[in-house]
Formats: structure tokens, sequence, C-alpha cells
């Protein structure tokens, strides 16, 4: 298990709670670790379940959706990447994070 794992579920958890539409870049400063560092993170806690990926299409975006930050509609990163990830908290990860509490 990654050293400090339940510690950056739990501040995960509280930035997604938050309904920001945050990047890499921003949760990985946020998180005081490099992206690499971050994304490796990232992707162990959705191997284990605690985190789900949704991959989205975003080439019909216009950036109307409730409090989208207008990322994907961007015509420079549209162009260039057609799907968008987001992540969520599973009902396990919650679980582990409320047992923290």
């Amino acid at each position: 298990m990654v050293v400090g794992y339940r510690f950056f579920l739990r501040r995960m958890a509280t930035i997604m709670d938050s309904k920001e539409n945050l990047t890499i870049r921003t949760i990985a400063n946020r998180l005081n670790l490099r992206q690499d560092e971050f994304r490796d993170l990232l992707n162990i806690m959705v191997n284990k379940g605690d985190i789900k990926c949704v991959t989205e299409g975003a080439i019909n975006c216009a950036g109307n959706c409730m409090a989208c930050s207008k990322l994907c509609a961007g015509p420079e990163l549209s162009a260039r990447n057609s799907k968008i990830k987001s992540y969520s908290l599973t009902e396990k990860g919650r679980a582990i994070c409320e047992g923290l509490s």
C-alpha cells in the first residue's frame, strides 16, 4: 500500500465534494505532489475501486453544462483531445473515508 494512501483518498474526497472543475496540475499542486506522482496515485485509487473514472466525448460540448469550466469547449483543447476524463468517489471509497472520521 502507498504510504499515506488513506490520507490522500480523504483529501481527494474533499476536493471532489467541492464540485470544482480542476485539472490534474491544479489538484497535484493542492496535494503538494508532482503531476506524475499524482497520476500514479490516481491510477492506484482507480484500480483499487475507491475512485471511478468516466471518459466523456467533448466534441459536441458547447460549455453549457451546469458548473462547467468550459475546459472542453475551447477549440484548442477540443481539437487536440476529444475525450474528457472525470473522476468520482465510489461507495467503497466513501466508506473508507467515513471510517477514518
